[in-house]
């Protein structure tokens, strides 16, 4: 019975009606669409160019993406994830990130080099340049230092150069007082002689200009001898059973000259100005004293013109051969180490002429 009845059954089911077998077949490929198309769908964020943006896509890779964005790559730009390496297929909630290249200026050797990157730091920057450095050679900024845009980097080239150097080695001088010299007066015991040396130096290029020169070792080959000089510290002036006291004294070239006046003989010229005194030709000194000429006493002094810069006016003077005098008078020539006496005569002072005396400015 089991036996007849089983093919019918199977039969009856294998009749069953064919709108119930389209719906579902319908409905299984819509599931199937459906969800083929959420797996498909993924957001991402773009951020390039100074803007973040969420999109939709259907792309499957980051280049592709990039493309319907609109975002193109210039050389040197930076993409993460990278779009040309297979793997770097878009996941569901991805970030891609497009990093711009900018130019770096790098100074080296005398010229500039313009090197675009996206992120670097220095070495890689001086590598894509082309540009090796030596051992000493500096580099501005550090080499691990990241590069942003505006940055420049300056390689200074570091030589180090060792030289032998003959160097002299000058003399010094030596004062030493001696009270049998008279104040004002000096003289050269031992004239001094330059030495030698030896230098090994060690001197620092940067570009090629020398920046340090350090002498590492010297060897003297020659000492020096320095140069002594005796000076008089005796201010004690001992004349004709006098003792003076002295703070200075002077060797000068001496002249003379006479008061100006119609008196001393004195020439004039067609303005009526005297040869020796000019228009001040009237017997009157330049303090005012009366241009009278002294014996040399010290009661009777000899005016002497001079120059106050050297010889202060006021001054009491001895002048060696002469006797004492007083500093009273000034002259347009008479300038430093030189003096003007005052005599009789326009005569007596025209057989004067020129003498070298020795004139002490005694202590008031």
């Amino acid at each position: 019975m089991f036996k007849d009845e089983a093919p019918g059954l199977f039969a009856a089911r294998q009749k069953q009606d064919p709108y119930v077998q389209t719906s579902r077949f319908l409905l299984a490929s819509t599931l199937l669409l459906f969800a083929a198309f959420s797996l498909a769908q993924k957001q991402i964020t773009l951020t390039a160019d100074g803007s973040v943006r969420k999109m939709i896509t259907f792309r499957p890779s980051v280049a592709a993406v990039l493309e319907d964005a609109g975002v193109d790559l210039g050389p040197e730009d930076l993409v993460r994830p990278a779009p040309d390496k297979p793997v770097t297929t878009v996941t569901n909630g991805m970030e891609i990130g497009v990093k711009r290249a900018f130019p770096v200026h790098v100074h080296a050797d005398g010229r500039s080099v313009a090197v675009l990157v996206a992120q670097a730091n220095v070495a890689t920057v001086l590598k894509k340049a082309g540009i090796r450095l030596h051992a000493l050679d500096r580099v501005e900024p550090a080499l691990d230092y990241i590069l942003a845009p505006g940055d420049e980097v300056r390689v200074v080239r570091v030589e180090r150069r060792l030289v032998v150097q003959q160097k002299e080695i000058p003399y010094g001088e030596i004062r030493r007082g001696n009270n049998k010299m008279d104040r004002g007066t000096s003289r050269v015991v031992s004239r001094g002689r330059n030495g030698l040396r030896l230098d090994t130096v060690e001197i620092i290029l940067e570009d090629g200009e020398e920046v340090s020169a350090t002498v590492l070792h010297s060897e003297i080959l020659q000492p020096k001898e320095d140069r002594i000089v005796e000076y008089g510290e005796n201010t004690i002036l001992s004349r004709g059973g006098r003792v003076l006291h002295f703070r200075q004294i002077y060797t000068v070239i001496a002249t003379a000259y006479c008061d100006g006046t119609e008196a001393s003989g004195c020439p004039r010229d067609g303005d009526g100005r005297s040869v020796c005194t000019g228009k001040r030709g009237v017997g009157i000194t330049a303090t005012g004293r009366k241009a009278v000429a002294g014996d040399g006493s010290e009661a009777n002094p000899h005016i002497v013109s001079v120059d106050p810069r050297l010889i202060p006016l006021g001054s009491r003077l001895y002048l060696d051969g002469y006797g004492f005098g007083v500093a009273a008078d000034t002259g347009s020539a008479i300038k430093g180490n030189r003096i003007d006496l005052l005599l009789g005569s326009h005569e007596a002072a025209l057989q004067f002429g020129r003498r070298k005396l020795r004139v002490y400015v005694l202590d008031s």
